[in-house]
């Protein structure tokens, strides 16, 4: 078993240090990184085209109404229109989401198609950093793990089940997108191309259900969620990476935070709000932190300066990647947690 001693998990330095090394605007510096990777390519938005003038929405044919998917109270206040999509806020549990999302069909199309994130996801500079932060992941799991089963849901390019491969881990992907599917099923890894609710897999079949930014493209977060603890061993564990709303970045940018677009990111949590879900599938939090500083964004934010693509120096030197992670204001929230104790997992 390659479990870290209970020394990795207390040493706040330690863990500072390698979630550094998986912070790009740490580790190459935001413009280099977001040039190298593609992601200004990768924005425009897909269903631009179908924003009705008189409103500045997307047309209604197109969309399906719902409630906030963590506590079911109706929209509450609008916060507002990114890419023809209105985005709200929840008076109840705080979650920020888009209240009318895309027919089910045209989701399902888009995310089966979607070629320009995959081409980012496959750029040298992205693997390099999503090895670490993988890495950082496994040993996380592993410090609370004895078995060795994973189930990786939304696995994209595969980056997740093959590290966890290499370190010996019984691997099962789960994914939609039929060109990353092909090149899964090529390098011989296994991957169930279907909704995890129709996926009809037995109870306790897994030790690790993985979610590696998924949960903000669900449009019923909670079905997949006490599917996934179904699964679980009675030992087992969901580790989970999304979006945080509560950011530093997010909360100075507002909708110019390129997390914000709802053709594909439905929900925006923040600590609360994902506990919430969390515990209302009947989990229990081992481990909830922030990763990834986006330090160079928020510093060109301030110099005036394009947010993805400046080159600022320091605006604030006391802003560092330890503030930041101690108040929880990294730009993603990751979260283990495991099926509550002594409560039916059916």
């Amino acid at each position: 078993m390659d479990a870290k001693p209970a020394s990795w998990l207390a040493d706040p330095q330690e863990r500072l240090s390698r979630k550094n090394a998986f912070d790009a605007s740490l580790v190459m510096g935001t413009a280099n990184f977001n040039r190298n990777t593609g992601r200004q390519k990768s924005l425009h938005p897909p269903f631009s085209q179908y924003i009705d003038p008189a409103t500045g929405l997307i047309r209604g044919d197109l969309l399906r109404a719902r409630n906030c998917p963590v506590c079911d109270s109706p929209p509450g206040q609008g916060l507002f229109v990114k890419d023809g999509f209105r985005h709200v806020r929840c008076p109840r549990c705080d979650l920020i989401y888009v209240s009318l999302i895309l027919r089910e069909d045209l989701m399902t199309k888009y995310w089966r198609e979607e070629l320009a994130w995959t081409r980012v996801l496959l750029s040298g500079p992205q693997m390099d950093m999503d090895q670490a932060k993988y890495d950082y992941g496994l040993d996380l799991a592993s410090a609370y793990l004895e078995g060795r089963r994973v189930l990786d849901i939304g696995t994209g390019t595969g980056g997740f089940v093959r590290q966890a491969g290499l370190r010996g881990w019984e691997t099962m992907a789960m994914e939609l997108n039929v060109e990353s599917v092909e090149n899964l099923r090529n390098e011989g890894i296994k991957v169930i191309v279907k909704p995890l609710e129709l996926a009809d897999m037995a109870s306790g079949s897994f030790d690790l259900v993985s979610m590696w930014e998924v949960m903000e493209h669900l449009a019923e977060p909670r079905t997949v969620l006490s599917e996934a603890r179904r699964l679980l061993s009675d030992d087992g564990a969901l580790l989970a990476m999304v979006p945080n709303s509560a950011s530093l970045v997010t909360r100075l940018l507002h909708e110019k935070s390129h997390t914000f677009g709802g053709h594909s990111h439905l929900n925006h949590f923040n600590p609360r709000s994902l506990s919430a879900i969390l515990e209302g599938q009947r989990f229990e939090i081992l481990e909830m932190e922030t990763v990834i500083t986006e330090l160079g964004t928020i510093n060109n934010h301030l110099a005036f300066e394009d947010p993805y693509l400046g080159e600022a120096p320091q605006f604030f030197p006391f802003l560092s990647p330890e503030l930041i992670h101690r108040n929880l204001w990294g730009s993603r929230l990751l979260v283990l947690a495991r099926p509550q104790r002594g409560k039916a997992s059916g």
